[in-house]
Order: structure tokens, then C-alpha cells, then sequence
């Protein structure tokens, strides 16, 4: 079996999905922190989200709902994303919001690495692992 190759990288239609316990807070991180567009949120008549989407403004973007909602997607534990940031000026904004924002921990603070990348790691209230970097892939 052949290992395909890319010339271009195709358009996202891989996306992450993550439970919050508290919606409205993961939605309030997502956007006034970590700078994505929430686009859509479909609520039940008791309040439970049972799907929403956020977009990340350089490409690709996140599925969410609500931890705790009934079936397998409510019963999601921490997960961990990968975001790619377009240039260091659009990390480096996230960063700043990062380190004054509460209800995240640090896993390691904003530095370059050996491979080419500048990049963040921070832990949701929730247990959510989130990566930031400029490191687009190969």
C-alpha cells in the first residue's frame, strides 16, 4: 500500500470534538480567550447543548457540547487539540489573553522549540489539553 502525498493541504474535515461541563464558560474560553468564532449552537429545551461548532479564523475548528448529556458524545473525557496559529503576532495575542485568563493551568509557558515552532500548552477547567503553535504540520 502506497503512502498518498499532498501537494496542497486539503481543506479541514477532521474536527476535534470537546465536552464542556459548563457550556457557556467553554464558550466564553473558546471565543474571548483562545479567539474562536462560535457559528452555531443547537440547545435542547432543557438547556443541554447537544452540538455546536467553533471556527478557527485561520482554518479548521472545533465541535462541542455538553459534558454529561446522555449517549456516548456526553460521556467524552478530556481531550486534546492542536491549534495552528497563522503567524507568531496571532499566538503570541492568544498567549497575552492565556496568561491573565482564569481557570486555565500552564503546562508550558510560551517558547520556541527545536523544530521550528513557538508554541503554548494549557489545561481547560474541564481537563481539556490545548496546544497552540505555529507548527503547521509536514
Amino acid at each position: 500500500m502506497s503512502t498518498p502525498t499532498l501537494s496542497q493541504p486539503p481543506a479541514p474535515t477532521v474536527w476535534p470534538s470537546v465536552g464542556f461541563t459548563d457550556v457557556d464558560a467553554g464558550i466564553r474560553l473558546l471565543t474571548e480567550v483562545f479567539g474562536f468564532v462560535v457559528t452555531v449552537v443547537h440547545r435542547s429545551d432543557e438547556g443541554v447543548v447537544e452540538h455546536a461548532e467553533a471556527r478557527w479564523p485561520a482554518g479548521g475548528g472545533i465541535m462541542f457540547g455538553s459534558r454529561g448529556k446522555r449517549g456516548d458524545w456526553g460521556s467524552l473525557g478530556p481531550q486534546g487539540v492542536y491549534v495552528v496559529a497563522p503567524d507568531t503576532a496571532t499566538l503570541d495575542q492568544v498567549w497575552e489573553r492565556v496568561e491573565v485568563a482564569e481557570g486555565l493551568e500552564v503546562l508550558r509557558k510560551l517558547h520556541d522549540t527545536d523544530y521550528g515552532s513557538r508554541t503554548f500548552d494549557v489545561r481547560d477547567a474541564d481537563g481539556n489539553l490545548w496546544s497552540f503553535g505555529t507548527y503547521p504540520g509536514s
